[in-house]
């Protein structure tokens, strides 16, 4: 239900419009979507001239009628292949939700302390519970430590200087994070496999066509068979550097995803880093990142309430 929740929202101009987080997701996933497309589109422009180097051959072995069987030949090969336009349509469909999917799971860390710190500054009874799966483990994992400290120093009703664990001070730059590549890896791996499949049965049901029509209008030579049948090696060839220029897109496609949070993130950790050691004004400020900004505003809204109620206690 949450997931349908998501679509509509996509799908909602007003909402697409408006927010910010929407966009995201739906930008990446046609970007994501993009890339299967554009491989399908060079290898049909590599099938469209195959086919043309059989309509030489066929007329340099004896059909006659040049202008009138190309038309003919065309029409006659791609007879079956609109037949994959359902499932192409249902293919590219379902790259774009998964995409927008993945996206989601990106904002999904920022959201949950979103809206932790939303519920905190309005008084609701509320605990932060970060996904254990979470992409972005420094941040959760370090949140999980700021928000349970503060907890605990609002139970106290006073909050000063923490000494942060060894372990989160030797961070100044952002980490590499081995589950977003992992999850990044697995989308990779689907759509390769899924791409390599129907990209094969389309090659493979115009070849097909095209031998079925030449044992039935070319004379049974020998040197004709074979040179038909030997043409899937080649055929297998291009398929296979479409599918090695699928996976390099892919690859440089999760680079620029992971940058998109990865940067936030650290930027995020850093400020809370800096305002739990005593550096109360610290605030997150980024530039750039537009489907970040709602849930800064709350991040930031909340260290200004701890920073009021707690910090300065005393002075009240």
């Amino acid at each position: 239900m949450k997931f349908l929740n998501l679509l509509k929202l996509v799908f909602n101009y007003k909402q697409l419009k408006n927010d910010e987080e929407v966009r995201f997701r739906l930008i990446n996933g046609l970007k994501i979507a993009s890339i299967p497309f554009f491989t399908l589109f060079i290898l049909m422009v590599f099938l469209w001239v195959f086919l043309y180097m059989d309509l030489v051959f066929f007329k340099a072995n004896g059909y006659a009628n040049f202008d009138q069987f190309s038309e003919v030949f065309f029409d006659y090969i791609f007879s079956n292949v609109f037949e994959y336009a359902v499932i192409l349509i249902g293919f590219f469909s379902f790259i774009l939700i998964f995409g927008i999917y993945l996206s989601e799971l990106l904002l999904r860390p920022f959201k949950v302390i979103g809206d932790y710190c939303e519920s905190w500054t309005e008084g609701k009874k509320s605990t932060y519970d970060p996904d254990f799966f979470s992409d972005l483990k420094l941040l959760t994992r370090f949140s999980e430590w700021f928000f349970n400290t503060v907890e605990i120093s609002k139970q106290n009703g006073t909050l000063g200087p923490i000494e942060v664990p060894e372990k989160f001070t030797r961070i100044h730059q952002p980490v590499f994070e081995k589950g977003f590549f992992l999850q990044f890896s697995s989308l990779i791996l689907i759509s390769s496999i899924c791409t390599a499949i129907l990209f094969y049965e389309v090659i493979g049901g115009v070849h097909q066509q095209v031998v079925q029509m030449a044992y039935e209008i070319l004379p049974g030579k020998k040197e004709i068979q074979y040179f038909l049948l030997n043409q899937s090696s080649i055929l297998n060839g291009i398929l296979l550097g479409v599918i090695i220029t699928h996976v390099i897109a892919y690859i440089i496609m999760a680079m620029s995803m992971y940058n998109k949070v990865a940067t936030p993130a650290f930027g995020i950790f850093a400020t809370m880093r800096s305002f739990i050691k005593g550096r109360y004004d610290s605030r997150v400020h980024l530039i750039g990142f537009y489907y970040l900004r709602p849930q800064c505003r709350k991040l930031n809204k909340y260290l200004s309430e701890v920073q009021k109620t707690l910090v300065n206690a005393d002075k009240n």
